[in-house]
């Protein structure tokens, strides 16, 4: 299987919104918030599309001074634990290098552990916990890559 990633657009929206509520249910983004997001000069998303051109991921940062902070990351069901999560963090990854950051944070459900794990692989730290952080109550992590260090 072949997947491609590509700049999030317009296009993509709606069927982004519907796997952004298939995978996080009630802490999904509004398609307003997608809209806001896209439209933001300091944002960066990208998709990941199958052979078909068919939306299957989506992630994407913020840009604040030198810092990075990935917004959102989030694979259909079906493709994930596959190594596309993997290859879609890679392409933000270096789309955040690209824009001389100098930290990255994200925040992730303290109970994904395949999540926090992909993320440790890529040599993110855990810095911090914070209880009740989504909107159903569950805790997230706080991750950290330090890219003055690397």
């Amino acid at each position: 299987m072949s997947l491609k990633i590509e700049p999030l657009s317009w296009w993509h929206i709606a069927k982004a919104h519907k796997i952004d509520q298939q995978v996080f249910n009630a802490t999904a983004w509004s398609l307003n918030t997608f809209w806001d997001e896209l439209s933001l000069q300091n944002r960066y998303y990208l998709a990941l599309t199958d052979e078909k051109g068919e939306i299957v991921g989506f992630g994407g940062a913020a840009f604040n001074g030198a810092d990075a902070d990935i917004q959102t990351m989030v694979i259909k069901p079906e493709y994930q634990n596959k190594g596309f999560g993997g290859k879609l963090l890679d392409a933000l990854l270096e789309k955040i290098k690209e824009k001389n950051a100098n930290r990255i944070s994200l925040e992730v459900v303290a109970e994904n552990q395949p999540a926090i794990a992909l993320y440790k692989s890529r040599k993110f730290d855990q810095i911090a916990k914070r209880s009740n952080y989504y909107p159903n109550g569950n805790d997230a992590v706080v991750m950290q890559l330090d890219l003055r260090s690397k």
